[in-house]
């Protein structure tokens, strides 16, 4: 079953009226993907299409509020004129990427998804398109990692086939330390107590993994669903040893748990984050300020767990 919310809308065109309706209606579930009407891209009556410049699901707004973390970093890079190298574990719909390859033009966005079945789907009925800033690897995301920390931390540039396989790279196509890399992964098993991610994507193990191939200034996001308490707890302190700092975002009425851990070991101070914020959000250039200020207002709710 495909879980996601997306904002249909008329010819692609963006009615803002409709925003505050459906960002209730999204924050009304606790599940981590929402249901979507599945209707062909481009084929319903009246050339319905998905809008990618709306965040229809509360947890990706968290998500993105936490790259407020490394808003300096991200400008720095965006003013040099390099790119922001981004690695999401869990294509989906496509919905969050394809949101940010729209709104962070100095993002190279690297999509990890196990079931081509899902890559299929996200073309056919969610709009999701690949282009020289946006490629999706078929891989198993923790052996995607593993792959790409052990060339890397050999002090070899990599590059990145769509089976998910990394090599050498050539001097033409080539990859350095990845800054951001964001797990968002299904878990159809929850007799371990997690629905989202699987087990495998909290071990120590991965979570090392994931340290060795950010950059010095990198940032790693995971989406944690779970009703037990002490599963949460586990994970934060097996992440608190990994990560220089650690942060959260716990979404109001719902089990979704969004943590953000920090290779840096500088760091931001929680009264520093709305001016972090204003950064990202001169960065992510939206066309709608009320977009805009959902992000800037759920960085607000950072909080600091090391």
């Amino acid at each position: 079953m495909v879980q996601s919310e997306a904002l249909l809308t008329r010819d692609g065109l963006f009615d803002k009226s409709v925003y505050g309706t459906e960002k209730k209606k999204a924050s009304s579930s606790s599940k981590s993907k929402r249901r979507g009407a599945l209707k062909r891209n481009n084929e319903s009556s009246g050339k319905m299409k998905v809008y990618h410049g709306y965040l229809a699901s509360s947890y990706h707004t968290a998500i993105i509020s936490g790259f407020s973390l490394i808003s300096s970093y991200l400008e720095s890079v965006a003013s040099s004129g390099n790119r922001v190298k981004a690695v999401v574990i869990g294509l989906g719909a496509g919905l969050l990427p394809m949101f940010l390859h729209g709104c962070m033009q100095s993002m190279q966005i690297e999509g990890v998804e196990l079931d081509p079945v899902m890559l299929n789907l996200a073309r056919d009925y969610f709009g999701f398109t690949e282009d020289k800033r946006m490629k999706v690897h078929i891989a198993d995301g923790i052996q995607f990692v593993r792959d790409y920390r052990n060339l890397f931390s050999a002090g070899n540039e990599v590059l990145l086939s769509s089976n998910g396989s990394c090599k050498l790279s050539d001097a033409e196509s080539r990859s350095t330390a990845i800054d951001i890399i964001i797990v968002d992964v299904d878990f159809s098993d929850s007799s371990s107590g997690l629905r989202c991610p699987a087990a495998d994507f909290v071990e120590d193990s991965f979570l090392q993994n994931v340290k060795d191939t950010l950059s010095e200034q990198g940032l790693f996001v995971i989406n944690l669903v779970s009703r037990s308490p002490a599963i949460k707890d586990a994970v934060v302190s097996r992440m608190k040893e990994v990560f220089s700092h650690l942060f959260c975002i716990q979404l109001e009425g719902e089990v979704n748990l969004v943590l953000f851990g920090l290779c840096s070991e500088s760091h931001i101070e929680e009264d520093c984050i709305p001016d972090a914020a204003l950064k990202l959000d001169k960065l992510l250039k939206s066309e709608h300020p009320e977009i805009s200020q959902s992000i800037t207002d759920a960085a607000k709710k950072l909080k600091r767990l090391k």
